[in-house]
């Protein structure tokens, strides 16, 4: 009886043991997944800020958005608007009241055994009000 029952203790181990470990990678990669939203919430900051002094649609802003070099971050995943007084976009030089900032639509794949998913981020927005737009009394520049 006993040489029978021997091989159920390695049964049990492996059912014990991938439910284990699927808990703790999934915790693991949930402080992964609050760390990119955190880098996402401070790049989105970061070009918002770079924005209201480069000149309009500068490609700075897009890199500046990546700071902590996430992977598979491009620059579709960054949108910048320039906002009239009321808030509506505008192309209009003079107009332009305040600089947003958006980081939309990134995904981030999850390493979790046997699941896998992969997140897409909520929206990331700071709206700033407008400073020199790239243009100083004596010169235009540019910040890339």
């Amino acid at each position: 009886m006993k040489h029978r029952a021997r091989g159920i203790t390695t049964v049990e181990f492996a059912i014990v043991s991938s439910v284990l470990f699927t808990i703790l990678f999934g915790v693991i990669e949930l402080g992964r997944l609050m760390y990119t939203f955190n880098a996402l919430a401070e790049g989105t900051r970061r070009a918002a800020r770079l924005a209201t002094v480069c000149p309009l649609n500068d490609a700075g802003i897009s890199s500046t958005a990546n700071f902590a070099t996430l992977p598979n971050f491009n620059s579709g995943n960054v949108q910048v608007q320039y906002l009239n007084a009321s808030g509506t976009p505008t192309g209009t030089y003079s107009a332009i009241v305040y600089v947003q900032v958006q980081i939309i639509g990134y995904a981030i794949p999850l390493s979790i055994p046997f699941i896998n998913p992969t997140v897409t981020s909520p929206a990331f927005a700071v709206t700033l009000p407008r400073e020199s737009l790239g243009v100083t009394p004596t010169a235009t520049y540019t910040c890339s």
